[in-house]
């Protein structure tokens, strides 16, 4: 048992030790309570529940910490939702990346993530709505090109008819 990468001294191990099942105790009537009730087991219902009862606050990180509290949330716990997190799709972007850019696209991704669905969408159609009008602007262009190319060599040709003559 350790505290990070520090060993809990010794003569304060009864104590912690003692703590630990009391909060663990705490977690298993909590979750009593939720389960009762038939509301969800989460780590926010169980700190809500922990209050009421013991007028004492709790972190998330003292259930996750306490190897006997957690596995009480976890037996009572739904199973979390599949998150959609990283897509094959955004995987291959990532190794597409130079490896010195790599960290600026992580950052970038993650102030996506924090935007709302709405607001993306809307950038998204605005970005393909600009593409449209880049590559209309790029196909006049080009039949342009091609139209000049032609009157160029047409007057080359008769440019030389006429020399020959």
């Amino acid at each position: 048992m350790n505290r990070g990468d520090r060993p809990i001294p010794h003569w304060l191990r009864p104590q912690w030790e003692k703590k630990k099942r009391e909060t663990a105790l705490r977690i298993a009537d909590a979750v009593e309570k939720l389960t009762s009730e038939r509301r969800p087991v989460t780590f926010s219902s169980i700190r809500e529940a922990v209050k009421i009862l013991y007028g004492l606050s709790l972190s998330t990180n003292t259930i996750r910490r306490n190897e006997l509290a957690y596995e009480i949330y976890r037996q009572h716990s739904r199973q979390p939702r599949a998150r959609n997190g990283r897509t094959s799709s955004l995987l291959s972007l990532y190794k597409e990346t130079d490896v010195d850019h790599r960290a600026a696209l992580y950052a970038k991704v993650a102030r996506l993530r924090r935007e709302p669905k709405d607001s993306l969408i809307t950038r998204l159609i605005r970005l393909e709505n600009q593409f449209s009008r880049q590559a209309h602007v790029e196909n006049k262009l080009r039949e342009e090109v091609i139209q000049i190319s032609l009157k160029l060599s047409d007057f080359e040709r008769t440019a030389k008819h006429s020399a020959r003559d």
